[in-house]
């Protein structure tokens, strides 16, 4: 799969670009976290620790059970 379908497939708040072929969803990686105050968005639950790691900035919540798990997806 070439970078364009990847970037494509990729939601806001993944620390990179997202991988179909691992077959994984971002809720199932380790670095994926419930964000601190769920309410002000119920659907969007969910936060990458890795964007943090990286840029010492949270990441946007967005809804890992539907956003498909990038290259550094650990378990």
């Amino acid at each position: 799969m070439d970078l364009f379908e990847r970037m494509q497939k990729t939601v806001s708040g993944q620390v990179t670009w997202a991988n179909p072929e691992l077959g994984k969803k971002c809720s199932e990686c380790k670095w994926c976290v419930r964000h601190p105050k769920p309410k002000m968005a119920p659907r969007l639950e969910d936060q990458c620790q890795l964007v943090f790691v990286h840029t010492k900035k949270r990441g946007v919540p967005f809804d890992a059970k539907r956003a498909i798990a990038c290259s550094k997806f650990e378990m």
